[in-house]
């Protein structure tokens, strides 16, 4: 227990029961006392409160553990390419760890840094005793087996430079293996929302059927549809967002790239104008719920086009990137020049779809005496959050005296295998896609069958139990027995189907994001094309239905 205590940030279990412990308990027995004495309550709900509190002191370690291992996770890619760009300028160990620490684009990482070099210098440990000790508290197996291999470099004398040019591969190699490991989950995710949704829309067909069997009105059936529906939606999100490491393509700085600016710029026009529409067709009622959500939204197709039309183009620089990044490397190297000649150098270089932030940045070194500020510029318009990355990366290691030949190659080559594995995580979330879309027009056509069945069943059983209790007798022993037919609110029915369908596709939009990393305002093409396909199910699944059924029993 004490060490996954340690293991989620703590110092010990003191620290533990100070910072969780008791304020925990006392605001458990708070609550506990004052729900039973002052609310009026089902007593079993103040022991709910009193044992949810209590067991939030023992999953909270576990909790922060797997916090602090996705995110340790998510950066170690980045982190061992700057510690090996770095360690290409000769520091000695107290200045490599300095560095490190001084740096707070690796979150946690950063910090226990720092905490090496605390307990390197202050307490005269040495950097390899301290590194051994901190892998043992390391939540991320990535991370504590690197510090492990350090910690014996360090022993042995080996030069930094080249463990860490070797530890690029390595590190790498784990990073890849844990990546593998969470498309597996959204393989896993696929299939199993798959099988929940088939099992929903079959629960849902039942629901609908049981006002023939109960007497209970259809539109409590499809309330309680609608609550499976958004509980089972929202479950997946959570596991989308809590079990599959993020992988953003855009990066999160304040200034934006030309893309994204367009697309704020569209939604300025294309959110009151769907507004306005929604209104007016809600308005004069011309048309079903479903219809009037999806004509309304429609404008949004284009800030959702222009999205998708951004992410393309981000997937062209981030493969123009790593040729970019090593021409530079190499042309500083040879050229035992500054930046700003070797990009004057590579101008007659075409790098695609780079070339015009590659020239902003070129004229922002020539009349800016902040090198760094021109770099950062040129990180913000490229508008990918590695190209961000690892050029301020690289920036900072060529003019802190890097190797640049070496520090391009390093880029260049760590930069390639992370766009080999997005690539495959993309081709997740396609699959991830293709199954949403397959399932919710499996779900709509379920529904809305069910929903023809139930109508048709319904007109039948009323005529006939109206029937019976007039002939009396054996039949209206049997009409006794047989709840009389609810009556059915067409325009109340449309409407929480169409709200589930609304729900249903939004969800699936964001969770096909949350997978792929893209642009979040994508999922509004998605979302659209989602509920244009149920506006349009649910007039012709019916219509199809009706004439089916109705020319099988000889009605048509």
């Amino acid at each position: 227990m004490e060490k996954d205590i340690i293991k989620a940030g703590f110092s010990s279990i003191e620290d533990f029961f100070l910072k969780v412990v008791l304020p925990t308990t006392v605001l458990t027995l708070i609550a506990f006392f004052a729900f039973m004495l002052y609310v009026p309550l089902p007593i079993y709900f103040s022991y709910v409160v009193l044992i949810f509190g209590f067991s939030f002191v023992l999953i909270i370690p576990y909790m922060m553990i797997e916090r602090n291992k996705i995110e340790i996770n998510e950066n170690i890619h980045l982190f061992i390419t700057y510690a090996g760009t770095i360690s290409t300028i000769d520091l000695d160990r107290k200045k490599f760890f300095e560095q490190l620490s001084h740096s707070d684009q690796y979150g946690l990482i950063s910090r226990i840094s720092e905490k090496i070099l605390y307990f390197a210098k202050r307490w005269n440990l040495g950097f390899a005793r301290t590194c051994r000790k901190i892998a043992k508290s390391s939540p991320s197996r990535i991370f504590g087996d690197f510090l492990d291999r350090f910690a014996a470099a360090l022993d042995f004398g080996e030069p930094m430079d080249v463990f860490m040019k070797d530890e690029q591969h390595a590190v790498l190699d784990d990073y890849e293996t844990m990546y593998n490991e969470s498309l597996n989950n959204i393989g896993m995710m696929r299939e199993a929302f798959i099988a929940i949704t088939i099992s929903l829309a079959f629960g849902m067909s039942t629901a609908l059927l049981m006002p023939l069997l109960m007497g209970i009105s259809i539109i409590v059936a499809v309330k309680w549809s609608l609550f499976a529906t958004f509980f089972i939606d929202v479950l997946l999100f959570i596991f989308a967002a809590a079990f599959i490491p993020s992988d953003d393509l855009l990066h999160d700085m304040k200034l934006k790239d030309k893309g994204m600016i367009r697309i704020y710029r569209s939604l300025f026009w294309t959110v009151p104008l769907s507004l306005f529409i929604m209104f007016v067709l809600f308005w004069f009622g011309w048309l079903s719920f479903l219809f009037n959500v999806a004509i309304g939204l429609t404008p949004m197709l284009y800030t959702g086009y222009l999205a998708n039309q951004h992410e393309n183009q981000l997937f062209k620089r981030d493969k123009e990137f790593p040729a970019f990044i090593r021409a530079l490397g190499a042309t500083i190297f040879a050229r035992q020049g500054g930046v700003l000649s070797s990009l004057e150098a590579l101008q007659v270089h075409d790098f695609g779809s780079l070339q015009e932030i590659v020239n902003n940045l070129y004229t922002r070194l020539k009349i800016q005496s902040d090198k760094l500020k021109s770099w950062k510029y040129f990180a913000a318009e490229s508008g990918s959050k590695l190209i961000s990355k690892f050029s301020l990366i690289f920036s900072e290691s060529i003019y802190l005296g890097g190797h640049a030949r070496q520090i391009g190659e390093m880029i260049s080559s760590n930069f390639q295998r992370l766009i080999a594995l997005r690539k495959l995580r993309y081709q997740q979330a396609s699959a991830l896609r293709g199954a949403l879309y397959g399932s919710m027009v499996g779900f709509i056509v379920t529904v809305f069958i069910s929903v023809s069945i139930t109508e048709m069943l319904t007109q039948m059983f009323r005529a006939s139990w109206e029937e019976n209790v007039q002939q009396g007798g054996v039949s209206s022993m049997i009409a006794s027995i047989i709840p009389p037919m609810p009556d059915l609110d067409p325009a109340a029915l449309g409407l929480y189907l169409g709200i589930t369908i609304v729900m249903h596709a939004f969800m699936s939009a964001l969770v096909v994001k949350v997978v792929d990393g893209g642009n979040r305002y994508g999922m509004l093409f998605d979302f659209i094309a989602m509920v244009w396909i149920g506006a349009a199910m649910s007039w012709g699944v019916p219509l199809i239905a009706d004439n089916l059924f109705a020319g099988s029993m000889g009605l048509a």
